[in-house]
């Protein structure tokens, strides 16, 4: 194969490729010798048609087929020898060919970026240590003790409101017929949990101890049972005890048996156990997030603008709330991004194993609890997904690394203090919002 090099501009390649007649031939001969074995056509005995009229038949097939193979295999062998990586497919046009001739290609080739060896060890990454205060472990007993729900007897007989515990018999009718499971007999509720379907609490409200009311509701149309969706039914209440949430719970022995634990002491513990997880993990992904920044900033090349061009695309289809410049910012820091990552895991020869996609399927499994079996199919059935979690992988795989390659430095601080860092603000977003949604 001869190459008649006509660009060469950092990345950008054109090529003027020949491949000779004498590759071609002897191929396309054999693909029409091997078609001709099993061909039957009338007129003519199995395996004894002529190739001129094989040729005629099938020689358009024949030869694109011979083509793409000879054009894809002569060019996978001379990126190797050449170590070309192409960025993305290359362009590939046949610009002259006839049966028996040389075959005469232009090739557009963009290549990956040659990333200079760093050294990983001349990174400083912040690792923070948990400084656990007594009154961030008191902090959290207020809040789980404000968000734990415990009832008492009412010391004066009233109507039920809005935040009682009401323990009630029911008799449920549609159509003044009983129906399955429309009966029952010491249920209980927290008046506005929103348990039941709408109606059939705030009907609740307002009785007392010994009441009877018959109460009337409407099954939602999605309702779970579909033979009652969208019916109307009655219900006849019989209210037999109201309890009173108690507003101010002591932080105590006692607390903590009605959560599961054996004691506030081991409560205590527990809570320390937690946010010692919960700062390992975050102080993690901070370094993490500072590593990045770092590589991007510290590792200077050319980027490949199909690439780019390619997620600019993409993103620009998954994205509304964005201008176009930041796409275009978020699509280079990507590219520039895995082109890093694609370079480390080369030089020093991380790959992805077996048992680190499995680990990538479980974890994401675990984003959707009850379905986690569906999920694991999911990615068996889609290739081109389980493709994706393999790059995701390799990424969380190749920060490891870098993470553990570089220098720290130790840093004891709390878990507020820990989220006033700029490389967590998106979780302390979330832990805020979630903050507001309680109150």
């Amino acid at each position: 194969m001869k190459i008649d090099e006509k660009k060469n501009n950092g990345l950008d390649l054109e090529w003027n490729v020949t491949i000779p007649s004498s590759l071609i031939n002897p191929r396309l001969e054999e693909k029409y010798s091997n078609l001709g074995k099993n061909l039957k056509i009338p007129g003519f005995r199995q395996g004894k048609v002529p190739i001129n009229i094989i040729k005629k038949r099938f020689s358009q097939s024949v030869i694109s087929e011979t083509l793409d193979t000879i054009i894809n295999d002569n060019l996978r062998k001379v990126f190797f020898e050449k170590k070309i990586k192409p960025s993305v497919q290359p362009s590939v046009n046949i610009e002259k060919y006839e049966e028996g001739e040389d075959l005469i290609l232009k090739v557009i080739i963009q290549k990956m970026p040659d990333v200079k060896d760093f050294d990983l060890k001349s990174i400083s990454l912040e690792k923070s240590t948990l400084n656990i205060r007594e009154e961030d472990i008191n902090n959290t007993l207020n809040d789980i003790a404000k968000k734990h729900e415990r009832f008492s007897p009412l010391k004066k007989n009233r109507p039920a409101i809005n935040g009682d515990l009401v323990l009630f018999d029911y008799e449920g009718k549609i159509n003044n017929k009983k129906f399955k499971n429309g009966s029952g007999q010491d249920e209980t509720v927290v008046l506005g949990s929103n348990k039941y379907i709408p109606g059939y609490e705030e009907q609740m409200v307002g009785l007392s101890v010994g009441d009877k009311k018959e109460i009337k509701v409407k099954f939602p149309d999605d309702y779970r049972e579909k033979s009652l969706a969208g019916k109307d039914a009655s219900f006849l209440l019989k209210v037999k005890d109201i309890q009173e949430r108690v507003k101010k719970i002591p932080i105590d022995d006692q607390l903590a048996k009605e959560i599961g634990e054996k004691d506030l002491n081991s409560l205590k513990e527990k809570i320390t156990e937690k946010m010692d997880r919960e700062f390992k993990t975050l102080s993690s992904l901070k370094m993490r997030r500072q590593a990045t920044e770092l590589l991007l900033k510290k590792i200077d090349f050319e980027l490949p603008s199909k690439m780019v061009d390619e997620e600019f695309k993409f993103l620009k289809s998954n994205t509304k709330d964005k201008k176009e410049k930041e796409i275009k910012d978020l699509a280079d820091r990507r590219v520039k991004l895995g082109v890093i990552i694609s370079s480390i895991s080369e030089k020093n020869n991380i790959i992805v194993e077996d048992s680190d996609l499995t680990k990538s399927v479980v974890e994401e499994a675990k984003k959707y609890p009850g379905q986690e079996q569906k999920v694991v199919q999911f990615y068996k059935d889609n290739p081109s997904m389980m493709n994706n979690l393999r790059g995701i992988a390799l990424e969380e795989k190749v920060m490891s690394f870098v993470v553990n390659s570089c220098k720290k430095t130790e840093k004891k601080c709390t878990m507020d203090e820990l989220f006033k860092s700029d490389f967590l603000k998106e979780e302390k977003s979330q832990i805020s919002s979630k903050k507001k949604e309680v109150k």
